[in-house]
């Protein structure tokens, strides 16, 4: 819902997310429960965003991203038609300390291309690749070793049925 109580910043200012407003930008106005302003309020508190506003802008774009219109998106190093989006799950201690390493150490990158990047490192330093190739190998030795298993278990009770071996 459109706020016209809200007074736009002067033109020319800086907002708070670093970005100039644009001709077409419009606020707008979100009532949220104490625990969910505190719950934001602590996002703020801790670095991680530097006002509510931009928390918010913040989930919105991911939100949109994700569900309305993947052509806002930012474009990455990658053709986002040459990306797959996959679903991790990560325990919340490990969320927090990518999201500051995004913050601090990668300038800001979004948490996504992080944990892509932490996946492309891994795949060439723990030679994942490599690895995947020895399982399959091991999963068909293992089966051609069943199969062979078998064709010498019909082999041993043929011989039996024919009476050439006895028990």
């Amino acid at each position: 819902m459109f706020d016209k109580s809200v007074r736009r910043p002067p033109e020319g200012s800086v907002a708070s997310s670093g970005s100039r407003p644009g001709p077409d930008d419009e606020r707008i106005a979100l009532r949220c429960s104490r625990r969910e302003l505190q719950l934001l309020d602590s996002f703020v508190a801790s670095g991680e965003f530097r006002s509510r506003s931009e928390l918010m802008r913040k989930a919105l774009l991911d939100f949109l991203r994700a569900r309305a219109a993947p052509a806002l998106s930012t474009p990455t190093a990658a053709s986002t038609s040459d990306l797959v989006e996959v679903s991790v799950r990560l325990r919340p201690e490990e969320v927090e300390t990518l999201a500051t390493y995004a913050r601090v150490v990668a300038n800001g990158q979004p948490l996504a291309d992080v944990l892509a990047e932490a996946v492309r490192r891994g795949e060439t330093e723990m030679k994942v690749l490599e690895l995947v190739k020895r399982a399959r190998s091991q999963i068909a030795e293992a089966s051609e070793a069943r199969a062979s298993f078998g064709a010498l278990q019909r082999s041993a009770e043929d011989l039996e049925r024919r009476g050439v071996v006895g028990r």
